[in-house]
């Protein structure tokens, strides 16, 4: 019998990572090692209407987790910061060290290997519209939320 989760992403869902994106734009272009810096959430912060609906989620008996493109290497801060933030959730996945995938193949990928385990997603929450896309096209309900 499969486990069913409702899954968040992090950055752009449960965290405003705005100023820490901004500050790491070089040409337009997204500098990784700058964002992915866990000295540099502390320019973060909640996205509260979001953190609030994972919490009456958790509330209602369905389990969370987050599943986020961020690297493993980030998973301490990103715990801290979660915690900090209120969020509340059954398991973190994070994207393996040396995956370079863009994020909406990791996290379909994720996705289907969560339910290989037994772990059914009922709902994706995600600020990536072509996440939301292969989502979908995978069978897994994904709402697109800002």
């Amino acid at each position: 019998m499969a486990i069913g989760v409702i899954s968040f992403d992090i950055d752009g869902v449960l965290v405003d990572a705005s100023k820490r994106l901004n500050l790491c734009l070089n040409d337009g272009d997204v500098d990784w090692d700058c964002f992915l810096d866990c000295g540099k959430l502390a320019l973060d912060s909640p996205k509260r209407r979001n953190v609030e609906l994972a919490l009456e989620l958790s509330k209602r008996g369905y389990n969370v987790v987050v599943i986020t493109g961020r690297p493993e290497r980030m998973r301490k801060c990103t715990e801290l910061q979660l915690r900090s933030y209120g969020v509340v959730y059954k398991a973190l996945y994070m994207r393996p060290e040396g995956d370079t995938r863009r994020d909406h193949l990791y996290k379909a990928d994720a996705i289907v290997a969560l339910r290989r385990k037994g772990i059914e997603v009922l709902a994706h929450f995600d600020d990536n519209e072509d996440t939301v896309k292969a989502l979908k096209a995978a069978g897994i309900d994904a709402i697109l939320i800002y």
